[in-house]
């Protein structure tokens, strides 16, 4: 498995396959060509549940002029490496990890592909597994992926490559706090050796 120069790959054992796709700055389209700043610690809570599970992983490891997440596969390296993966590995989950922006009242939001049942149960499962110990009584929200022209990972590979997945945005206070992020990264690594 070969990754490429906006990507690193962490090899697994588990048909799982975890997802930091906005760890650095990256330019989203828009007429201000402005970056979108990267969300801190993403990449070591897919590292640390790699680690912990044998679940493969894909972190974006530079700053990149496209968006990982939102741009299509012919304009997107990262979405083509987390593709080949998906592919060559048959992965049964895909599990996207994201920042929360900071306006937002809750302090998990699932996003789920609507059109694609099996991403329904895992978001709802993941939610289960999560809401654990410390991080009982998280004010989780599940949404679907809107319809529009975004083409976001979770939905590409439910919609495209037929694997259940989901997108999980985790809020900054969670992913800053060691024992909260410990405590999600443990939660989420029982749920993914299950």
């Amino acid at each position: 498995m070969k990754g490429n120069k906006y990507t690193k790959i962490i090899k697994g054992t588990v048909p799982v396959l975890l997802s930091a796709p906005h760890v650095y700055s990256h330019r989203r389209p828009s007429l201000t060509k402005s970056y979108k700043w990267g969300e801190k610690n993403t990449d070591r809570i897919v590292e640390e549940i790699c680690a912990n599970t044998g679940a493969w992983g894909v972190i974006q490891i530079c700053e990149t002029s496209f968006d990982p997440n939102f741009h299509k596969i012919k304009d997107n390296p990262y979405k083509s490496v987390v593709t080949d993966i998906v592919e060559s590995e048959k992965i049964t989950k895909f599990i996207d990890i994201h920042g929360l922006r900071d306006e937002y009242d809750y302090d998990l939001g699932v996003y789920y592909q609507s059109k694609f049942f099996n991403s329904i149960t895992l978001a709802n499962d993941v939610v289960e597994a999560l809401e654990v110990g410390k991080l009982k009584g998280l004010n989780c929200c599940i949404f679907r992926f809107k319809q529009d022209t975004q083409e976001e990972l979770g939905e590409y590979v439910a919609s495209e490559l037929r694997v259940p997945s989901v997108q999980i945005e985790i809020a900054r206070y969670i992913r800053e706090d060691e024992g909260l992020r410990n405590a999600f990264i443990e939660n989420l690594s029982d749920f993914v050796r299950v």
